[in-house]
């Protein structure tokens, strides 16, 4: 199975990476300096912007993935107009990139917890434009990641899940679930709510 990973380097990508080494995954990052630790847990690892939407449609097309895997944020930064701006215009551009190339399934990474005016519309934006790709679609809500290189060392509060069991999740879910909505967490282990 080829798939293409956006934000390959962020926490939930390097939780999950380490389940799909049976598969061909290229990994996405923006950071050169994250290149090496890619190809250390199995992807192979390209440099690029998803900005560049016609950078990014070159490494599709080479690619050709069988899956797209959106797991986009900004959080580095600390900005939450940064984090805004990557799930409404990165996501439009991997969105699109997925299309021009015939993908089959879409997999995108959301969130379980209540945001903000900003957060919440830019999140409903990239929901709603998965479940109108032309193949099969993924939106996978996460609790609040915790565990080693998260933002929360101990169990914050609910919904929450531990990142290796997020990466478990993540890659399980990509490979085997139908389509629809899922709430991961926990708790709940994983939910289909659509």
């Amino acid at each position: 199975m080829r798939i293409l990973m956006a934000g390959a380097s962020g926490v939930l990508g390097r939780a999950t990476l380490p389940h799909l080494i049976t598969h061909e995954v290229v990994g996405l990052s923006r950071s050169r300096e994250e290149l090496e630790s890619l190809r250390k847990l199995g992807a192979e690892p390209v440099l690029c912007d998803v900005y560049d939407y016609d950078a990014l449609l070159r490494v599709a097309t080479c690619v050709g993935p069988s899956i797209v895997v959106n797991f986009l944020t900004d959080l580095s930064t600390g900005s939450a107009a940064a984090n805004n701006q990557i799930r409404r215009e990165g996501g439009t551009n991997l969105l699109a990139a997925a299309t021009a190339t015939a993908a089959h399934r879409l997999v995108v990474e959301s969130v379980a917890f209540t945001l903000d005016e900003d957060a919440a519309d830019a999140v409903e934006q990239l929901e709603q434009a998965t479940r109108e790709f032309a193949g099969e679609s993924l939106i996978l809500r996460f609790g609040r990641f915790w565990g080693p290189e998260t933002a929360h060392r101990t169990t914050p509060q609910p919904p929450a899940i531990h990142i290796e069991r997020a990466g478990a999740h993540a890659a399980q879910h990509l490979l085997h679930a139908p389509s629809g909505t899922y709430v991961v967490t926990d708790r709940d282990g994983s939910a289909r709510v659509g």
